[in-house]
């Protein structure tokens, strides 16, 4: 029933916002240049924490829009040195580097906006137990992380995810040191041997999904999230993301593309899926697989997105994406990773009251910036 479902919801129109490219939101890109890079020689790691969903180097309660509202804008200089950034390398070693932004523009606080309540009974989690599914666009583009997180393959050599995967805001996860991400595939099962039946085949083969495990390279954080003497806790919520270079292709058709999340959500919905270290779940659709699920953002400030899908452990690192259409509404359908799922917060609603909502980190024109530069180095390739 919920396949049905899901199969229907895929193959059907939804009310989304219609957005094409970016210079129709009026957002300007940015692009992003290294100034210089040092090794790092102090003491980088430290023991994983149990619980791999929650960010704990964070405080337990984010300074929510009304909060933020009364923050004072970044300033160029503060800008740059929060995308600054860190590389870890399999080896142990780790650099940081200075960067530099060009065509940057400020942007003024967020107001307090929220959106009419959501009906969030109808809003589910799915099961992705068809195999066709399971192998194919974009499902298969979600991956496991060996820290027990989920992530997004980008391109066929980079995952994005979130920092606190690998890193608690102050040390990186002894994990790190052999951090392996897990690629869902099907493989041939073969069966038992037939002896009464000689005409018919000696093996039956079946598929089933299992996990191809890709050692990582080397692993970038932003130094918004590395807690210092200059940083702000509350502020290291808004970079909680990370991107991965693995030490081998992905070999698929289609990838997840990166873009830039639009300034207003209202109505679009967002997707996203993972793997939710759900036992219960898990045990009733036998054994573990892909987990979608789609809602409304209820609320959102300049860099986070505050919404209640349904997600467990473990679906933290995952890619938030929207469905856009092309040629102002008339055109094919495409998603685009617009943020990164972190996790259930607490938040800061106005006049001491607090809310709790599913978190995820939404992809700002400087961000896009940033996460372009590591993959590709070059600003000619990051026009989404």
């Amino acid at each position: 029933m919920e396949l049905l479902c899901l199969l229907l919801y895929l193959t059907t129109t939804v009310n989304l916002v219609h957005i094409e490219g970016h210079e129709k939101t009026g957002q300007n890109l940015p692009w992003l240049m290294d100034q210089n890079t040092e090794f790092l020689q102090k003491s980088l790691f430290r023991e994983e924490a149990e619980d791999k969903n929650s960010p704990t180097g964070l405080v337990s309660k984010l300074c929510g829009i009304e909060c933020q509202s009364s923050l004072p804008p970044l300033n160029q200089t503060d800008q740059e040195r929060i995308l600054g950034y860190e590389t870890m390398y399999d080896n142990g070693t780790c650099t940081h580097t200075k960067v530099k932004l060009r065509g940057w523009i400020p942007t003024k606080p967020a107001r307090p906006t929220r959106t009419k309540r959501q009906v969030y009974g109808a809003d589910g989690r799915f099961v992705i137990s068809d195999l066709h599914f399971v192998a194919s666009y974009p499902f298969a583009n979600a991956v496991r992380l060996s820290t027990g997180c989920s992530g997004v393959l980008v391109t066929p050599k980079h995952v994005l995810t979130a920092a606190h995967c690998v890193h608690d805001g102050r040390f990186y996860l002894e994990s790190l040191k052999k951090l392996k991400v897990g690629v869902l595939h099907l493989k041939n099962k073969r069966g038992r041997k037939r002896r009464r039946r000689p005409r018919a085949t000696s093996k039956t083969q079946k598929k089933e999904p299992v996990f191809r495990w890709i050692r990582v390279k080397q692993t970038r954080i932003p130094q918004g999230w590395i807690h210092s003497k200059n940083s702000s806790i509350s502020l290291a919520a808004d970079y909680d993301y990370a991107l991965m270079d693995l030490k081998r292709a992905v070999k698929q058709k289609k990838f997840m593309e990166i873009g830039v999340s639009p300034p207003s959500f209202h109505p679009t919905r967002i997707h996203f899926s993972g793997y939710d270290d759900d036992k219960n779940l898990q045990a009733a659709q036998g054994g573990e697989k892909v987990v979608y699920r789609f809602c409304s953002v209820a609320k959102e400030s300049e860099d986070l997105m505050y919404q209640r899908c349904d997600a467990q452990a473990g679906a933290a690192g995952a890619g938030v994406y929207v469905r856009l259409r092309k040629d102002g509404g008339k055109g094919k359908w495409r998603r685009r990773v617009i943020g990164v799922f972190s996790g259930h917060r607490w938040v800061e609603t106005g006049q001491g009251g607090q809310g709790d909502f599913n978190v995820a980190v939404r992809i700002t024109p400087a961000k896009y910036a940033q996460i372009c530069h590591w993959i590709h180095k070059d600003p000619a390739q990051c026009n989404p």
